[in-house]
């Protein structure tokens, strides 16, 4: 019986060590990509966001994803939140540069800023237009084999032209609130901003 055990545990070690030494090893939770649409992987893919000429661009990312299409529309919902974020980051940059350019009282620059601030949060941007999409369809092996997975990346792009519409409305907006607020040195301070900002 000791002989029998002895043998059949032999031969399982065998044929684990033969099958162990058989062919590449995949290593589980592996991945390569099997598929591209299109087939070359545009510039754009490395970069978050860029300009060119009169237009900005975004890219909208999403990864691992089990179904194509719902991948795509999550990386364009990305993209826009990514667009939205960076034109008030961009616009509140551009309206503390040209405060702090005035050379005006810490406290009155401090306080326009924030109503800038407070102001773009509720800014609406129009013209966001998809220009392309990018898809990897990678291969990831698993312990039962392997499974399918997305990759999806879209390149949003925005006119100078509306992000400049946006700007103006926000400066608006300031103004406004600082003029029902009768703070007559906060409103000509924003009013020279404006004249600076639309040269």
């Amino acid at each position: 019986m000791k002989r029998m055990i002895v043998a059949v545990m032999s031969g399982v070690v065998g044929v684990l060590a033969l099958s162990s030494c058989h062919g590449p090893q995949v290593k589980m939770g592996e991945q390569r990509i099997v598929e591209r649409m299109p087939n070359q992987e545009p510039s754009w893919k490395m970069k978050s966001e860029f300009e060119e000429k009169d237009k900005l661009y975004f890219q909208g990312a999403v990864t691992g994803v089990s179904d194509m299409a719902l991948g795509i529309r999550q990386a364009r919902a990305e993209g826009e939140k990514k667009v939205a974020e960076r034109i008030k980051s961009k616009i509140r940059t551009e309206f503390g540069s040209a405060i702090e350019g005035q050379n005006i009282d810490n406290n009155l620059g401090a306080y326009v800023k924030d109503v800038i601030a407070k102001v773009s949060e509720n800014v609406e941007i129009s013209g966001i237009s998809q220009k392309e999409q990018y898809v990897e369809k990678v291969q990831e092996s698993t312990g039962y084999g392997v499974k399918y997975l997305y990759n999806a990346y879209v390149l949003l792009e925005l006119p100078r032209t509306d992000y400049q519409e946006a700007r103006r409305k926000v400066l608006e907006g300031a103004i406004n609130q600082v003029h029902q607020a009768q703070n007559a040195k906060a409103e000509e301070t924003l009013k020279e901003v404006q004249q600076r900002l639309m040269q």
